[in-house]
């Protein structure tokens, strides 16, 4: 049962926005997806089980959202979800719409950044997991490799502008940009973001430092033909995630869009910069300095993560996906990491999504991992994922 406490925000919010005009008549949208996914990857009796490096066997993703059009001017939402991490406040917030290219979000939300974000609800996407950049626990060596660049959904607390303008029929602008409270880590000497910080299930989810992220996407959809779409985007991210607000992130992204026919081609791009306190040198692996010269008191580490991904329908009720997705690891190294300085992963699905009934699909995929930079030796893993997901 989720707590009186977890959906207090979500009452509040909603409240807020339906006194002022609660003998009006409003429009109510009820939605939901559930998703039961198995991640299988053979090992050997000798070798640890996947249980101590992954989030095999049985996974629920479950997400309940209700949007109310209040008027045409304003406008709420509020979602709740279940996955490996619990019960989740994905969303509260009240958007108030001054025109197509003007409209303002208050409450709680995904910042805008990249194509996947808007997508990552299970029922939204083919494949039973994330691409690797956006990844938030399904793929392996997950705790070995140290997170991913930005696992989706991010949720933050703030506000966001966001808008579109269309310039004839073969052209749409759209533009977001947004506070929000921002990424953080709850540790005195942090090495990285800790994207659990973030989340409601936490406890308290209020910024850290006092010190508020920056951030937005822009993008251009420019018609080539009929039923032929290209979108490009680039989005950014920064902000301050320690207490002391001396250690900065960045993140920055582009992402491709091409609906050729029946064909969706998507690519994103995401790299992150994030600066680790350095004033305890024996948390890292390597020297953080010269002999003799003087240590600095702060590190930096770079990683970066991309994805390709094709979807075509062979059939009325059958899709077929291939995907190519990575990461990269490079820097000093938290003596907790079990990764070189320099260290990679690579990985290849094929996938197949069958349409049973209106509302209800079964996924499955295979997947070819290649490692590098892993200091237990391991270059080559594979998994079979196996789901079944329903939207009502």
């Amino acid at each position: 049962m989720i707590s009186r406490t977890r959906l207090l925000p979500v009452a509040l919010v909603l409240a807020g926005a339906l006194a002022p005009i609660a003998a009006r008549a409003v429009d109510l949208n009820v939605a939901g997806t559930l998703q039961l996914d198995y991640l299988f990857t053979p090992f050997r009796g000798s070798e640890p089980p996947p249980a101590t490096y992954a989030l095999d066997g049985f996974t629920t993703e479950f997400s309940l959202k209700l949007a109310v059009d209040l008027s045409d001017h304003v406008a709420g939402a509020a979602k709740v979800c279940f996955g490996c991490h619990g019960f989740e406040v994905g969303m509260a917030y009240v958007d108030l719409r001054a025109h197509d290219a003007l409209n303002l979000r208050v409450g709680r939300f995904s910042p805008t950044f990249g194509e996947f974000g808007l997508r990552h609800d299970p029922g939204n996407h083919r494949f039973s997991d994330k691409p690797l950049p956006y990844d938030m626990g399904r793929m392996l060596r997950f705790f070995d490799f140290g997170r991913s660049v930005l696992p989706a959904p991010y949720v933050e607390n703030g506000v966001e502008v966001f808008g579109r303008h269309e310039f004839g029929r073969s052209l749409q602008v759209d533009y977001a940009a947004h506070v929000v409270a921002g990424l953080r880590a709850l540790d005195a000497n942090p090495a990285d973001v800790d994207f659990a910080a973030s989340r409601s299930t936490t406890g308290f989810v209020v910024d850290n430092n006092s010190q508020p992220s920056f951030g937005g996407r822009l993008g251009a959809t420019v018609r080539l033909a009929d039923r032929v779409d290209l979108t490009l985007g680039a989005s950014a991210l920064y902000g301050d995630y320690d207490r002391d607000a001396r250690l900065s992130y960045l993140v920055l992204g582009g992402d491709l869009y091409l609906r050729l026919f029946r064909t969706n081609v998507r690519a994103e791009y995401l790299i992150r910069r994030t600066e680790m306190d350095a004033r305890q040198p024996d948390a890292f692996r390597n020297e953080i300095a010269p002999a003799g010269s003087p240590a600095p008191d702060r590190l930096f580490h770079v990683r970066d993560g991309w994805y390709v991904e094709v979807e075509h329908p062979l059939l009325r009720n059958l899709d077929v996906m291939l995907r190519w997705d990575g990461m990269r690891r490079i820097g000093n190294v938290p003596t907790t990491l079990p990764l070189e300085s320099a260290a990679a992963v690579s990985r290849w699905s094929l996938g197949a999504q069958v349409t049973v009934l209106r509302g209800w699909r079964v996924k499955t995929s295979l997947q070819h991992y290649t490692w590098t930079g892993l200091r237990n030796g391991v270059d080559q893993e594979f998994a079979a994922h196996l789901g079944v997901v329903a939207t009502f």
